[in-house]
């Protein structure tokens, strides 16, 4: 018996030292698995490991530390740079980076930098080019810093340059799809990358199923899955260039879904290629023969949550830069306003200006502050641009201006709808004059706009349509012009204007024309800056309570514009990217429903001013009276709230979670006061039924009240609510 027991001892301590031999053994296995890096030049933070190469400067490794994920992933498909120099007669004549050999490299003292030297490039059609660059990549706690220096001493241009290339973004597991994130009109617009890709160029134009997105829109991407994701932006404030963040999966579709979807490749046997998601930066810089151009700063970073921590990165370096532009303090506090179209294109006269007081004692019953005034120019919205003389047909310059002062007597507050993008093709004035400040493209014509369509079958037909051509804002003379405009919309003595379609130039993106006084060919949006400090010069002068609106403002126009206004769609893959970004900026939204309680829903639980538009900015404020009634309400919560509502700084999802018939339910939103409490806001989206859902916050133990707009009354609340159909509740940390 003793014997047994000795013997069966042990054969359990050989066990258990297999065990751990094995565990251990699995261990090493995972730690292999992890470390697995290739032979390189290596620099490394708490977060990231990176390696480049020592013959080429390619990037062979780019792992996330704190998952395992590989972001650049086998080294064999590692790329350093490509440039396009085209030749007269062969546009698309490429300089691969990895076909060139580095001439040096220089690692940092800190092993914290790289300096990679190129020169004597082979491209593919023109031989050797006598092109120097160098790149140099620095890592910091926030990631890797990417820039290059060219030295053009060819007798090509340098149209762009693409640094850095990444040349094989896997998926985080399998588990895990990517999708790849970045700034639209409204919000976050999404689309997918892998397995499943989407083709959002046109078949016909490319080799490989691609999609790209630029700048100022996209200041950055991210690959992004649920649980982590990659970050890539143009950290640059000055819009000298043109960056396109674009993505190519190679060397096709495996199995496709049509044209313009498909999925990577999974059959070896399928390509001789190897199957891989490349993404290049390509900067537009145009080195003309004898330049030398330095491109924008490019970080790159892992992050690891949802798509909030990529943009967090973007948000820590925005931080560093951005100043909210001066502003009256009514915009400030919480305010709706009014659209209206006093007349269009196609001579749509609504009403005189002289009636335009009666519009404002609407809003003044239901606490609107604002009309914006749309078509009040000579010809209507969209006819005449850029005049902002008075149309005489709907009354005299005095009578807007007597009927302006009326409406700010009342303390509704007239912003005038501006516009100062296009000239119209079909004026005299363009013609004999304007032509002559036109964005000229590289084969010497005039950018051309399709223009829009007002009221008549003839021109909602697309027949009659007045096309409007882009404007160089970097031409002083253009600029000119512009200013004397501008004064004519400051003396009529309304509280401010909102810059319509100030966030883009029709395509329009490279200005060629030689008489402008500005480098051939300069990117036309680097004048948005001059444009608006221009106004702000002459308003800091005559108005300096004056406000500044701009629609859908890129996020380098927040410096200069207060108010920005879209339109958006309420639907479960609306993402509030621009208001997660700044919690604070005034951001504003149009309501057009005649049952309009989702979308006044959506303002609140976004933080968005409301601006009613009934008839599509055709109307009466009281055309819609359910809708106002319901905003009117929203907006009482808010004042009552304020602390919660909207001095509050907005988190989207993230700090709590909301359930409903035990499923996650993502219809709401949390904001954070300033004294660390907490409030959730709830929607119902559903047109016909109730909702019954839970609310639990993250590390809080604090009793909870809630209040709806039509009983702002406090009411205890256990965390569980009952939301009707098309209704909201806000739940709070008491």
């Amino acid at each position: 018996m003793k014997n047994r027991l000795i013997l069966m001892i042990l054969f359990l301590c050989a066990a258990l030292i297999s065990c751990r031999q094995n565990l251990s053994d699995e261990n090493t296995d995972r730690d292999k698995k992890t470390i697995n890096i290739p032979d390189g030049i290596v620099m490394e933070n708490e977060t990231l490991k990176t390696v480049f190469s020592k013959e080429n400067g390619a990037l062979l490794c780019l792992l996330n530390k704190q998952t395992g994920w590989k972001a650049q992933n086998r080294p064999d498909l590692g790329l350093s740079f490509n440039l396009l120099v085209p030749m007269k007669d062969k546009r698309s004549n490429y300089v691969f980076g990895k076909k060139q050999k580095l001439k040096s490299y220089e690692v940092g003292a800190d092993k914290k930098s790289i300096t990679f030297i190129w020169d004597k490039l082979q491209s593919e059609y023109a031989g050797e080019l006598d092109i120097n660059l160098k790149g140099t990549v620095t890592i910091t706690e926030e990631g890797l810093k990417f820039g290059m220096e060219i030295d053009n001493r060819s007798q090509l241009v340098v149209e762009a340059a693409s640094y850095p290339v990444i040349g094989d973004i896997p998926q985080p597991s399998k588990e895990e799809s990517l999708d790849l994130l970045r700034l639209g009109y409204s919000g976050l617009d999404n689309s997918s990358l892998l397995p499943y890709f989407n083709n959002q160029k046109g078949y016909y134009g490319v080799d490989y199923p691609t999609q790209s997105y630029v700048t100022p829109d996209a200041p950055f991407v991210l690959a992004s899955s649920r649980n982590q994701g990659l970050y890539i932006g143009d950290h640059d404030t000055t819009n000298k260039e043109m960056v396109s963040f674009t993505f190519e999966l190679k060397p096709g579709y495996g199995i496709a879904y049509g044209e313009e979807r498909g999925e990577i490749i999974s059959n070896e046997k399928a390509s001789k290629e190897t199957p891989r998601l490349e993404m290049n930066t390509w900067h537009f810089s145009f080195v003309n023969p004898g330049e030398k151009y330095a491109t924008s700063p490019i970080q790159v970073s892992t992050y690891n949550g949802s798509w909030h921590y990529g943009a967090n990165i973007y948000k820590e370096w925005r931080n560093t830069w951005y100043k909210a532009p001066p502003s009256p303090d009514w915009i400030k506090d919480i305010n709706a306003w009014q659209q209206i179209q006093i007349n269009c294109s196609e001579d749509n006269l609504l009403f005189k200006y002289k009636e335009l007081p009666g519009y404002a004692a609407q809003c003044a019953r239901h606490g609107v502050k604002a009309i914006q005034l749309t078509g009040w120019n000579n010809g209507g919205q969209d006819r005449n641009n850029p005049t902002h003389d008075t149309d005489p047909r709907l009354g005299s310059w005095q009578d807007l201006k007597d009927a302006i002062a009326a409406c700010e007597k009342i303390g509704v507050h007239i912003i005038l709808f501006n516009k100062y993008t296009w000239a119209d093709q079909s004026t005299e004035w363009f013609r004999r004059e304007l032509i002559k400040y036109s964005v000229k493209n590289m084969y010497g014509d005039y950018q051309v706009y399709g223009g829009y369509q007002y009221h008549t079958p003839t021109q909602i037909n697309n027949i009659s349509t007045r096309r409007l051509i882009p404007m160089c804002m970097l031409s002083k003379k253009w600029l000119d012009i512009a200013d004397n405009e501008f004064k004519k919309s400051i003396d009529l003595g309304a509280s401010g204007m909102l810059y319509d379609e100030c966030q883009h130039h029709g395509g329009a993106r490279y200005c060629f024309d030689e008489t402008h006084g500005h480098h051939v060919p300069a990117y036309v949006y680097q004048g948005d800056g001059d444009l608006a400090r221009g106004f702000r010069a002459i308003t800091k002068k005559v108005n300096p309570g004056y406000l500044f609106a701009g629609e859908a403002c890129y996020d380098l126009e927040y410096r200069y514009y207060s108010v920005s206004y879209f339109r958006i769609s309420i639907d479960n893959n609306y993402i509030p990217g621009q208001r997660y970004i700044d919690s604070d900026k005034a951001i504003m939204m149009a309501i057009v429903g005649f049952e309009g309680q989702i979308q006044c829903n959506a303002a609140l639980r976004y933080k968005y001013i409301m601006s009613y538009e009934p008839y599509y900015f055709k109307g009466q404020l009281e055309d819609f009276p359910l809708t106002i009634a319901y905003g009117e309400k929203i907006d009482e919560l808010r004042k009552k709230y304020k602390e919660f509502l909207w001095d509050a700084e907005f988190q989207d999802i993230l700090g709590a979670s909301v359930t409903s018939d035990g499923k996650p339910y993502h219809n709401y939103s949390v904001f954070r006061t300033k004294n660390n409490k907490h409030a959730v806001v709830i929607v119902n989206n559903d047109e016909n039924n109730e909702i019954e859902a839970s609310v639990k916050l993250e590390n809080s133990t604090a009793a909870l009240v809630s209040a709806t707009p039509e009983n702002t009354a406090l009411l205890e609340c256990n965390g569980k609510a009952r939301i009707p159909a098309q209704s909201v509740i806000v739940v709070m940390e008491k």
